[in-house]
Protein backbone atom coordinates (compact mmCIF):
# COMPACT_ATOMS: atom_id res chain seq x y z
CA UNK A 1 0.00 0.00 0.00
CA UNK A 2 1.61 3.46 -1.45
CA UNK A 3 0.82 6.92 0.96
CA UNK A 4 0.76 9.88 -1.40
CA UNK A 5 1.68 13.24 -0.70
CA UNK A 6 -1.96 14.16 -0.31
CA UNK A 7 -2.68 11.57 1.86
CA UNK A 8 -4.95 9.24 0.33
CA UNK A 9 -4.08 5.86 -0.11
CA UNK A 10 -2.68 3.56 -3.50
CA UNK A 11 -3.18 -0.05 -3.17
CA UNK A 12 -1.43 -2.50 -4.80
CA UNK A 13 -2.42 -6.04 -7.20
CA UNK A 14 -1.73 -8.56 -9.09
CA UNK A 15 -3.89 -7.72 -12.02
CA UNK A 16 -5.46 -3.78 -11.37
CA UNK A 17 -3.70 -0.98 -12.25
CA UNK A 18 -6.05 1.84 -11.46
CA UNK A 19 -7.45 1.55 -8.21
CA UNK A 20 -7.52 3.93 -5.27
CA UNK A 21 -8.82 5.55 -2.75
CA UNK A 22 -10.77 8.65 -3.47
CA UNK A 23 -10.59 10.32 -0.31
CA UNK A 24 -7.67 12.19 1.36
CA UNK A 25 -7.84 15.50 -0.48
CA UNK A 26 -8.47 18.80 1.13
CA UNK A 27 -11.22 20.90 0.98
CA UNK A 28 -11.72 24.71 0.64
CA UNK A 29 -12.36 24.68 4.53
CA UNK A 30 -9.16 22.54 5.71
CA UNK A 31 -11.10 19.65 5.58
CA UNK A 32 -10.48 16.46 4.31
CA UNK A 33 -12.08 13.65 2.37
CA UNK A 34 -12.14 10.29 4.95
CA UNK A 35 -10.17 7.69 3.80
CA UNK A 36 -11.83 3.71 3.59
CA UNK A 37 -15.27 5.04 2.47
CA UNK A 38 -14.95 5.12 -0.92
CA UNK A 39 -12.82 3.35 -3.75
CA UNK A 40 -12.53 3.99 -7.62
CA UNK A 41 -11.24 1.06 -9.82
CA UNK A 42 -11.03 0.34 -13.56
CA UNK A 43 -13.57 -3.26 -13.97
CA UNK A 44 -13.05 -6.20 -11.60
CA UNK A 45 -12.90 -9.19 -14.35
CA UNK A 46 -8.78 -9.93 -14.61
CA UNK A 47 -8.51 -10.53 -10.30
CA UNK A 48 -6.60 -12.69 -9.03
CA UNK A 49 -7.28 -14.66 -5.72
CA UNK A 50 -4.87 -12.38 -3.82
CA UNK A 51 -6.83 -9.33 -5.65
CA UNK A 52 -9.93 -10.17 -4.44
CA UNK A 53 -8.88 -11.04 -1.30
CA UNK A 54 -7.14 -7.60 -0.91
CA UNK A 55 -10.69 -6.01 -1.86
CA UNK A 56 -12.36 -8.28 0.33
CA UNK A 57 -10.43 -6.92 3.58
CA UNK A 58 -11.06 -3.80 2.50
CA UNK A 59 -14.92 -4.28 3.64
CA UNK A 60 -16.45 -3.12 0.25
CA UNK A 61 -20.33 -3.43 0.42
CA UNK A 62 -21.61 -1.68 -2.26
CA UNK A 63 -19.92 -1.90 -5.83
CA UNK A 64 -21.18 0.79 -8.36
CA UNK A 65 -20.81 -0.22 -12.04
CA UNK A 66 -20.94 2.52 -14.65
CA UNK A 67 -20.33 0.13 -17.63
CA UNK A 68 -23.12 -0.31 -20.78
CA UNK A 69 -24.68 -4.32 -20.64
CA UNK A 70 -22.36 -5.44 -23.57
CA UNK A 71 -19.55 -3.84 -21.20
CA UNK A 72 -20.62 -5.78 -18.07
CA UNK A 73 -21.56 -9.54 -20.29
CA UNK A 74 -17.96 -9.43 -22.09
CA UNK A 75 -15.81 -9.02 -19.07
CA UNK A 76 -18.22 -10.31 -16.03
CA UNK A 77 -16.94 -9.06 -12.83
CA UNK A 78 -15.12 -11.39 -10.27
CA UNK A 79 -16.50 -9.73 -7.04
CA UNK A 80 -20.26 -10.02 -7.22
CA UNK A 81 -23.39 -10.45 -4.90
CA UNK A 82 -21.57 -14.16 -3.95
CA UNK A 83 -19.21 -11.95 -2.04
CA UNK A 84 -21.52 -10.40 -0.43
CA UNK A 85 -21.46 -6.98 -1.91
CA UNK A 86 -24.38 -5.42 -3.42
CA UNK A 87 -23.94 -4.27 -7.17
CA UNK A 88 -25.51 -1.80 -8.41
CA UNK A 89 -25.54 -1.00 -12.50
CA UNK A 90 -25.84 2.60 -13.66
CA UNK A 91 -24.64 2.57 -16.88
CA UNK A 92 -23.56 6.25 -18.27
CA UNK A 93 -23.12 5.21 -22.00
CA UNK A 94 -24.21 7.33 -25.00
CA UNK A 95 -25.79 4.47 -27.27
CA UNK A 96 -26.22 7.13 -29.58
CA UNK A 97 -22.00 7.53 -30.02
CA UNK A 98 -21.31 4.15 -28.92
CA UNK A 99 -18.78 1.80 -31.71
CA UNK A 100 -19.62 -1.25 -32.63
CA UNK A 101 -16.80 -3.65 -32.94
CA UNK A 102 -17.27 -3.56 -36.53
CA UNK A 103 -16.83 0.13 -36.75
CA UNK A 104 -13.70 0.28 -35.02
CA UNK A 105 -12.32 -2.75 -36.91
CA UNK A 106 -13.43 -0.90 -39.94
CA UNK A 107 -11.27 2.42 -38.22
CA UNK A 108 -8.37 0.52 -37.56
CA UNK A 109 -8.07 -0.92 -40.95
CA UNK A 110 -9.38 1.36 -42.91
CA UNK A 111 -7.93 4.60 -41.23
CA UNK A 112 -11.28 6.49 -41.86
CA UNK A 113 -10.64 10.05 -41.65
CA UNK A 114 -14.00 10.96 -40.32
CA UNK A 115 -13.41 9.93 -36.63
CA UNK A 116 -12.06 12.35 -34.27
CA UNK A 117 -11.74 10.76 -30.81
CA UNK A 118 -11.20 14.22 -29.23
CA UNK A 119 -14.27 15.31 -30.41
CA UNK A 120 -15.78 11.92 -29.13
CA UNK A 121 -14.70 12.41 -25.67
CA UNK A 122 -15.59 16.29 -25.21
CA UNK A 123 -18.78 14.59 -26.13
CA UNK A 124 -19.19 11.71 -23.36
CA UNK A 125 -18.25 14.73 -20.59
CA UNK A 126 -21.05 17.06 -21.85
CA UNK A 127 -23.36 13.64 -21.80
CA UNK A 128 -21.92 12.84 -18.66
CA UNK A 129 -22.46 16.30 -17.26
CA UNK A 130 -25.72 17.09 -18.41
CA UNK A 131 -27.65 13.63 -19.64
CA UNK A 132 -26.72 11.22 -17.09
CA UNK A 133 -28.25 13.41 -13.74
CA UNK A 134 -30.39 10.48 -12.77
CA UNK A 135 -27.38 8.30 -12.38
CA UNK A 136 -25.29 11.20 -10.73
CA UNK A 137 -28.43 11.39 -8.39
CA UNK A 138 -28.34 7.53 -7.37
CA UNK A 139 -24.89 7.70 -6.62
CA UNK A 140 -25.24 10.55 -3.89
CA UNK A 141 -28.35 9.05 -2.62
CA UNK A 142 -26.66 5.68 -2.03
CA UNK A 143 -23.82 7.65 -0.54
CA UNK A 144 -25.71 9.82 2.02
CA UNK A 145 -26.79 6.37 3.72
CA UNK A 146 -23.68 4.86 6.04
CA UNK A 147 -24.80 1.35 5.75
CA UNK A 148 -24.02 0.87 1.92
CA UNK A 149 -19.99 2.20 3.18
CA UNK A 150 -17.49 1.60 1.84
CA UNK A 151 -18.50 2.04 -1.85
CA UNK A 152 -16.29 1.03 -4.93
CA UNK A 153 -17.01 2.89 -8.31
CA UNK A 154 -15.70 1.32 -11.32
CA UNK A 155 -16.08 1.65 -15.43
CA UNK A 156 -13.85 -0.32 -17.89
CA UNK A 157 -10.44 1.83 -17.56
CA UNK A 158 -11.49 3.65 -14.28
CA UNK A 159 -11.09 7.04 -16.05
CA UNK A 160 -13.11 9.01 -17.80
CA UNK A 161 -17.19 7.54 -15.99
CA UNK A 162 -15.48 7.04 -12.80
CA UNK A 163 -13.46 9.86 -13.08
CA UNK A 164 -16.40 12.18 -13.80
CA UNK A 165 -18.50 10.58 -11.18
CA UNK A 166 -15.31 10.96 -8.33
CA UNK A 167 -14.66 13.99 -9.33
CA UNK A 168 -18.51 15.36 -8.77
CA UNK A 169 -18.96 13.76 -5.24
CA UNK A 170 -15.24 14.97 -4.32
CA UNK A 171 -16.91 18.60 -5.63
CA UNK A 172 -19.93 18.22 -4.10
CA UNK A 173 -18.34 18.05 -0.43
CA UNK A 174 -16.19 21.02 -0.61
CA UNK A 175 -13.02 19.49 -2.18
CA UNK A 176 -10.70 21.96 -3.67
CA UNK A 177 -10.98 21.79 -7.44
CA UNK A 178 -7.29 21.82 -8.36
CA UNK A 179 -7.15 18.84 -5.44
CA UNK A 180 -9.95 17.43 -7.69
CA UNK A 181 -8.68 17.97 -10.98
CA UNK A 182 -5.11 16.40 -9.67
CA UNK A 183 -7.01 13.07 -8.62
CA UNK A 184 -8.57 13.02 -11.79
CA UNK A 185 -5.00 13.24 -13.93
CA UNK A 186 -3.37 10.92 -11.59
CA UNK A 187 -5.19 8.00 -13.57
CA UNK A 188 -2.51 8.90 -16.46
CA UNK A 189 0.29 7.71 -14.23
CA UNK A 190 -1.69 4.52 -12.83
CA UNK A 191 -2.69 2.99 -16.42
CA UNK A 192 0.14 5.08 -18.73
CA UNK A 193 2.16 1.84 -19.47
CA UNK A 194 -1.26 -0.03 -19.77
CA UNK A 195 -2.35 2.17 -22.69
CA UNK A 196 0.66 2.33 -24.71
CA UNK A 197 0.82 -1.30 -24.81
CA UNK A 198 -2.90 -0.72 -26.50
CA UNK A 199 -1.92 2.31 -28.08
CA UNK A 200 0.96 -0.08 -29.45
CA UNK A 201 -0.91 -3.34 -30.09
CA UNK A 202 -3.70 -1.15 -31.96
CA UNK A 203 -1.28 0.39 -34.45
CA UNK A 204 0.06 -2.54 -34.90
CA UNK A 205 -3.71 -4.04 -35.91
CA UNK A 206 -4.05 -1.22 -38.45
CA UNK A 207 -0.93 -1.79 -40.01
CA UNK A 208 0.34 1.58 -38.89
CA UNK A 209 -2.47 3.86 -40.91
CA UNK A 210 -3.60 5.28 -37.73
CA UNK A 211 -1.32 7.30 -35.63
CA UNK A 212 -0.37 7.89 -32.17
CA UNK A 213 -2.01 11.09 -32.01
CA UNK A 214 -5.32 10.11 -32.99
CA UNK A 215 -5.16 7.03 -30.58
CA UNK A 216 -4.48 9.19 -27.71
CA UNK A 217 -7.59 10.85 -26.52
CA UNK A 218 -9.31 8.10 -26.20
CA UNK A 219 -6.03 6.20 -24.02
CA UNK A 220 -5.96 8.83 -21.49
CA UNK A 221 -7.28 11.63 -18.91
CA UNK A 222 -7.06 15.32 -19.90
CA UNK A 223 -7.67 18.68 -18.45
CA UNK A 224 -9.72 19.86 -21.30
CA UNK A 225 -12.07 16.67 -21.02
CA UNK A 226 -12.96 17.73 -17.53
CA UNK A 227 -12.27 21.50 -17.11
CA UNK A 228 -15.24 22.73 -20.04
CA UNK A 229 -18.11 20.76 -18.42
CA UNK A 230 -16.97 22.36 -14.84
CA UNK A 231 -17.40 25.59 -16.01
CA UNK A 232 -20.59 24.66 -17.85
CA UNK A 233 -21.80 23.92 -15.03
CA UNK A 234 -20.56 26.71 -12.30
CA UNK A 235 -21.78 29.25 -15.90
CA UNK A 236 -25.62 27.60 -15.36
CA UNK A 237 -25.83 26.46 -12.01
CA UNK A 238 -23.64 29.04 -10.49
CA UNK A 239 -22.35 25.91 -7.64
CA UNK A 240 -22.00 22.61 -7.87
CA UNK A 241 -24.78 22.38 -5.01
CA UNK A 242 -27.18 23.86 -7.35
CA UNK A 243 -26.83 21.77 -10.07
CA UNK A 244 -26.83 18.91 -8.14
CA UNK A 245 -30.03 19.87 -6.51
CA UNK A 246 -31.58 21.93 -9.06
CA UNK A 247 -30.54 19.41 -12.29
CA UNK A 248 -30.16 16.37 -10.83
CA UNK A 249 -33.53 16.87 -8.07
CA UNK A 250 -30.88 15.54 -4.89
CA UNK A 251 -32.48 17.13 -1.81
CA UNK A 252 -30.37 19.85 0.45
CA UNK A 253 -30.56 16.76 3.13
CA UNK A 254 -29.01 13.93 1.00
CA UNK A 255 -26.24 16.60 0.37
CA UNK A 256 -26.08 17.16 3.63
CA UNK A 257 -26.01 13.93 4.99
CA UNK A 258 -23.42 12.56 2.42
CA UNK A 259 -21.16 15.51 3.57
CA UNK A 260 -20.87 14.66 7.03
CA UNK A 261 -20.40 10.72 6.16
CA UNK A 262 -17.42 11.92 3.77
CA UNK A 263 -15.46 14.49 5.52
CA UNK A 264 -12.78 13.00 7.50
CA UNK A 265 -12.94 12.86 11.55
CA UNK A 266 -10.61 11.07 14.22
CA UNK A 267 -13.55 8.46 14.18
CA UNK A 268 -13.38 7.66 10.48
CA UNK A 269 -9.37 7.87 9.54
CA UNK A 270 -8.03 4.46 8.76
CA UNK A 271 -5.79 3.51 11.51
CA UNK A 272 -4.59 0.03 10.57
CA UNK A 273 -3.53 -1.24 7.41
CA UNK A 274 -4.63 -2.97 5.05
CA UNK A 275 -8.02 -1.23 5.61
CA UNK A 276 -8.77 -4.05 8.21
CA UNK A 277 -11.58 -1.84 10.01
CA UNK A 278 -13.39 0.86 8.74
CA UNK A 279 -15.50 2.99 11.14
CA UNK A 280 -18.42 5.69 10.94
CA UNK A 281 -19.89 7.70 13.33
Amino acid sequence: MKHLQNNSLELQFDRLANFRDVGGRSGYNGEKMGLGLVFRSEELSKLSKEDINKIKRLGIKTICDLRSDAERKSKVSRLNEKHGINVITLSMNDKSREFTRKEFFRFLVMGTKDINFEDIMHDMYKYMAFQCNQELKQMIELLAHRENYPILIHCTGGKDRTGFMSAMLQLAIGINYEEVMADYLHSNNLIGSKMKKLENMLRWISLFRVSSARLRPVLEVRREYLQPVYEAIIKDYGTIGNYLQTACGISTQTLKSMRALLLASDDKIIKEEPYARIVLR
